[in-house]
């Protein structure tokens, strides 16, 4: 399943690319003003990426922090909402946020030195001390 994620995740950042390529190709050939427009929705991505975070179980933490991130710049973009410029000293509380998310992120694995064995369908690690004899 996290060949499916990963292509899923590939699929989307190529179309998002082929897009913006798109736009600043029919911009430059035809003289169009789209990028101004388009450019009030860039939030919407992180938006989709931390519902994609928080619907498939990868990490609601990040999800949320993402979603929103998202949020605020949208609300930003549309004059929903007017965003001091002093927010732009906690920025860090985002790599910090990620750092956490990271720390408690479910399903990884350790690495451990030694050999393993397959106990249905489960790897098992045995550690080994070293020693000499």
């Amino acid at each position: 399943m996290g060949a499916i994620n990963k292509n899923t995740g590939q699929w989307l950042f190529g179309l998002i690319i082929l897009i913006i390529g798109v736009i600043f190709l029919l911009e430059n050939i035809f003289g169009l003003e789209i990028w101004e427009s388009v450019w009030l929705f860039w939030p919407f991505i992180f938006i989709l990426w931390g519902l994609v975070e928080i619907f498939q179980k990868k990490s609601f933490f990040f999800g949320v922090i993402l979603f929103a991130i998202g949020a605020i710049f949208v609300a930003k973009n549309f004059e929903l909402y007017i965003i001091s410029e002093s927010i732009w000293n906690f920025w860090p509380v985002i790599i910090i946020a990620v750092g956490i998310d990271q720390i408690f992120k479910k399903g990884e694995t350790a690495h451990f030195k030694g050999n393993t064995k397959n106990i249905k369908g489960k790897k098992e690690a045995i550690i080994q001390d070293d020693e000499i004899i």
